[in-house]
């Protein structure tokens, strides 16, 4: 599982430093605006960095989620259950999700480029 593990570590907290920053893909980016992390309440702000926090902390790879499958709510809301799961448990998480988000992004490539 290690290089499972490094890939998650390369990963960007969700509404963290880096989209604070507007450093994040365009990909990224657009994604978190769909599911509202652009436009988070202070309270949410706040809430959301925390638990990103508990949850590297104790996994030591930031919470993936595919944001173009969720909403605010629903993330934050997963991100708070999810801190109750085991190592192993969120490693297959968070690979499957990358999964989702890969597999998101390659069809939408695919599908403009056929389109030209």
């Amino acid at each position: 599982m290690p290089g499972k593990v490094g890939m998650l570590r390369c990963l960007p907290d969700l509404a963290g430093r880096l989209a604070a920053a507007g450093q994040m893909s365009d990909d990224s980016k657009l994604e978190q605006k769909a599911a509202g992390l652009d436009d988070l309440t202070p309270s949410e702000k706040s809430q959301i960095n925390s638990l990103n926090k508990r949850y590297k902390d104790k996994f030591g790879f930031p919470f993936v989620i595919c944001a173009r499958e969720n909403k605010k709510d629903a993330i934050l809301k997963g991100l708070a259950q999810r801190l109750n799961n085991e190592k192993d448990q969120e490693i297959h998480t968070g690979v499957a999700e990358v999964k989702k988000i890969c597999w998101l992004r390659l069809t939408s490539i695919v599908s403009t480029k056929s389109s030209l």
